[in-house]
């Protein structure tokens, strides 16, 4: 089934918008609404404009009057009632939004960065202690960077950078399909933007972003052996890394071993079709944790949004990981490529063009 991906309100025709959608899309661009706030800047009804990306702010939750929000409802269950600042912006074209703060540990200070879909609490999109990370349509959202408030009633505030960098989804080559994805999960883990219960399953709204595993090598068409499997996690493991540079041309140094064995009754290097993989496919190859498996060699992008890097990659051919906290994963050449490491925010959705060439692409 294919939807518009991103949730913020349903309508009545199924489709997930955002609360305002410019007729004509635009930079991104806002005025203060000072002139009628009774609150003054910062607040929930004046807040501070983010006119152009990248945008940068350093401020101390400690110099706001504001204390409007004491719980978010993508986290009914944490106390934010300490002071907060607001910001708001609005984008023109679909696109990918990173927020994020500067977490010092251990320097007494808590404050937590919330993306919302208006100026309603209730109307949470994602939160967490140091970024935030969605796939936004045309409209008008919120960031507010709040203060959490301890088991004794002490508020952590103190001083932050905000951070918040938009990149507009690609159209050409690297041109997505929304796509929701049915998912193995028992439940949304509170961090996935787009994943959400519908019908007693969970279902994840693609093109989506979020933390991406770094996945073990599967046994190639190339590797030679001969219908069985590795005896070990290196067994012939360099014969492999020496094939898949022939194959794709992508020099680096490949260190991960073999899938494990045992995960479903697997042998060493056995993924989950229970078939080798084309060589090319295994180096650039993606998983999701879906209950539908795609057609074994379904193209998708994997970009990461921090610097526009896109790799095509080979869905179909791998389930996992298990946990909900994870959108899924990826190779150690994906990762290598995009500048990524194992559990860093990318972004997935499925390829408009099924013949793309699996490997690094040029969105421009």
């Amino acid at each position: 089934m294919l939807v518009l991906a991103l949730a913020c309100h349903a309508t009545s025709d199924g489709v997930r918008r955002a609360p305002s959608d410019p007729e004509e899309p635009s930079t991104s661009s806002t005025t203060s609404s000072s002139s009628t706030c009774p609150d003054g800047p910062g607040s929930a009804c004046d807040p501070f404009p983010i006119a152009a990306f990248p945008y940068e702010d350093t401020r101390d939750t400690r110099d706001s009057p504001h204390v409007a929000v004491d719980t978010y409802g993508c986290a009914t269950d944490i106390d934010e009632s300490g002071p907060e600042w607001w910001y708001t912006f609005t984008i023109g074209h679909r696109g990918t939004v990173v927020a994020t703060i500067d977490e010092v540990d251990g320097d007494e200070v808590d404050v937590d960065v919330h993306l919302l879909g208006s100026a309603d609490p209730d109307d949470c999109l994602d939160r967490d202690h140091v970024a935030v990370a969605a796939v936004l349509e045309p409209g008008t959202y919120r960031i507010v960077v709040d203060t959490w408030v301890d088991d004794a009633g002490v508020a952590q505030a103190g001083p932050y950078t905000l951070t918040v960098s938009y990149t507009a989804l690609a159209g050409g080559p690297c041109a997505t399909v929304p796509t929701d994805v049915r998912m193995f999960w028992t439940a949304c883990d509170p961090s996935i933007a787009d994943c959400r219960a519908e019908g007693g399953e969970i279902v994840l709204a693609t093109p989506t972003v979020g933390p991406v595993v770094k996945e073990a090598h599967v046994v190639t068409d190339a590797d030679g052996f001969g219908g069985s499997w590795p005896i070990s996690l290196t067994d012939g493991i360099d014969r492999h890394y020496a094939e898949s540079e022939a194959a794709t041309g992508y020099v680096m140094d490949r260190t991960e071993p073999w899938a494990p064995a045992g995960e479903g009754g697997s042998e060493y290097g056995q993924g989950a079709t229970g078939a080798v993989l084309p060589v090319v496919a295994e180096a650039f190859y993606v998983n999701m944790y879906w209950r539908d498996r795609p057609d074994a060699g379904t193209r998708m992008i994997v970009r990461n949004p921090a610097n526009g890097r896109a790799v095509v990659a080979a869905a179909g051919y791998e389930t996992g990981p298990g946990a909900n906290d994870a959108i899924g994963g990826v190779t150690e050449e994906i990762h290598d490529w995009l500048g990524t490491a194992h559990r860093d925010d990318l972004e997935l959705g499925f390829a408009a063009d099924p013949t793309l060439p699996y490997g690094p692409i040029d969105c421009e």
